[in-house]
């Protein structure tokens, strides 16, 4: 898939990043951070987003383990919006996991100086910054 719009999800707890993106130019862009008030909600967004922006593909940050593999509670949850979201779109949008491990850390350097400065409120911009680094992975990798 080399043409149309992506859309990258950084899924939280709490809260839920969104990178957007142009795939033949590969380049990603921080969209959004909003509250994760449940799948159904979270779900209802990303089909906002796909449509507003007439997306061909959403990328989930996969939230691999440090350690061997191992499977943990984020992987099965991100596996669970996964699933819910390839059978609320149209089919011909794909939707795909990619590896995500230190994107949060990466995003919350890049807004150590900014955030110290109070520019920035904690934990804001962090989790849009950490989808688009993990698009941005995604179309280098392409």
């Amino acid at each position: 898939m080399s043409k149309g719009k992506a859309v990258c999800i950084d899924y939280g707890k709490k809260r839920i990043g969104v990178a957007t993106g142009v795939l033949d130019m590969k380049m990603a862009f921080p969209r959004e951070v909003f509250e994760n008030k449940g799948i159904e909600k979270v779900v209802s967004r990303v089909i906002e987003l796909v449509s507003e922006l007439n997306a061909t593909i959403v990328v989930i940050g996969y939230p691999l383990s440090m350690n061997d593999g191992q499977k943990n509670i984020m992987m099965s949850e991100v596996e669970k919006l996964s699933e819910t979201l390839k059978n609320a779109l149209p089919k011909e949008i794909e939707v795909v996991l990619f590896d995500e491990r230190l994107t949060s850390f990466e995003a919350q350097n890049v807004f150590k100086d900014v955030r110290e400065k109070g520019i920035v409120p904690r934990g804001t911009a962090d989790d849009a910054y950490a989808a688009q680094i993990t698009l941005q992975r995604y179309f280098d990798r392409l």
